[in-house]
């Protein structure tokens, strides 16, 4: 009774028929997935070309993917079907099939592009094509899906020339919203081309003043003096007048000290040789100086100050020991520095 039951023109042994072959197709699957692990990459290890390893790699998991789709294929012939049904399971094998190369495709070209490529992109002085690699990856991926899913719609029945026509239109509109996008973008790319900074340079842009630490396609990020992690646009950076520190050759300082109006003359040609000495005995200073009696300030007998820093990346190291020394040698020689002060007059 059993053995007599039918649905949709086939009987319960034609179903047993189809699920056994599914499933064999599947085991099949499995024992060629391990074989070609334990046994295939074991082989491609000993030779000396990486192509072998790299497409036993990529194809293991496509491989098993296809033979599952024969299997469907086989186990669909024990059935009697209607042509509607018929064109439905040819529709998704189609379906199945383009998914799977395209599954194979999008890893080979990876495991390419990573295995040979970045190598030697690694190896040049440029730093672009570091870092339009990650770029061509996402770009040959999602080209590749996109590619798969027109055949697949095209598989539906869809027109797909109105399609393409339709994502035309919204691909416009997608530009016009991405415009903040396309702006970081083209100045990340403004970046790595003209070279206006590199990995490690100390930068002032606008209010802050950091060491880039990392330079993208959207964003660098540049780490301040006081240690927070700012992530900046690159339009912004590509837009607004920067400074690069690091390749000045020395930073000036400008320094202003005043004395009080008691020191006498002696003192303040003792507190300029103090000046000049401090200035040239520091390790971070040029040898060169200019220290001059400039003003009588309001409260003081002001003195200018101008050195110059060579090693950059010590500068608040540098200004720091030169105040000191220069505080410390004032006390020494008992040479006081002038605050504001005001005198009032009382009339009886």
């Amino acid at each position: 009774m059993v053995l007599n039951f039918e649905l949709f023109g086939n009987g319960l042994i034609d179903y047993a028929i189809f699920f056994a072959i599914i499933i064999i197709s599947m085991i099949i699957g499995r024992i060629i997935f391990f074989t070609s692990k334990n046994l295939l990459r074991r082989k491609a290890e000993k030779t000396k070309s990486k192509f072998d390893d790299v497409l036993v790699e990529v194809m293991e998991k496509p491989l098993v993917f296809l033979i599952f789709i024969i299997g469907l294929i086989i186990a669909l012939k024990t059935l009697t079907l209607s042509s509607t049904i018929n064109q439905f399971f040819a529709n998704t094998i189609k379906i199945l099939l383009t998914i799977d190369i395209a599954w194979f495709l999008i890893f080979f070209v990876d495991a390419i592009i990573v295995q040979y490529i970045s190598p030697i992109a690694s190896k040049t002085k440029s730093e672009l094509d570091d870092v339009m690699l990650p770029l061509i990856r996402k770009i040959v991926k999602i080209t590749l899906i996109i590619f798969a899913g027109v055949i697949i719609i095209d598989n539906f029945g869809y027109d797909v020339t109105s399609l393409v026509a339709g994502l035309g239109i919204g691909g416009l509109a997608f530009a016009l919203a991405a415009q903040d996008m396309l702006a970081n973008l083209f100045g990340g790319l403004s970046i790595i081309t003209d070279k206006p900074f590199k990995i490690g340079d100390r930068i002032k842009i606008e209010n802050y003043d950091g060491w880039v630490r990392k330079i993208g396609i959207r964003t660098t990020r540049v780490e301040t003096i006081d240690g927070f992690q700012l992530i900046v646009p690159n339009s912004k950076i590509s837009n607004s007048i920067l400074e690069n520190v690091s390749r000045e050759k020395s930073r000036k300082v400008r320094l202003s000290i005043g004395l009080e109006y008691s020191t006498s003359i002696k003192k303040m040609k003792e507190a300029k040789k103090i000046l000049e000495n401090v200035i040239l005995k520091n390790s971070d200073t040029e040898n060169r100086s200019i220290v001059s009696f400039t003003e009588f300030g309001d409260s003081s007998l002001n003195f200018l100050v101008i050195y110059w820093i060579e090693n950059l990346e010590s500068i608040l190291t540098a200004k720091n020991n030169v105040n000191m020394d220069i505080k410390k040698r004032f006390e020494k020689a008992k040479i006081e520095m002038a605050f504001p002060t005001r005198t009032v007059y009382l009339k009886k």
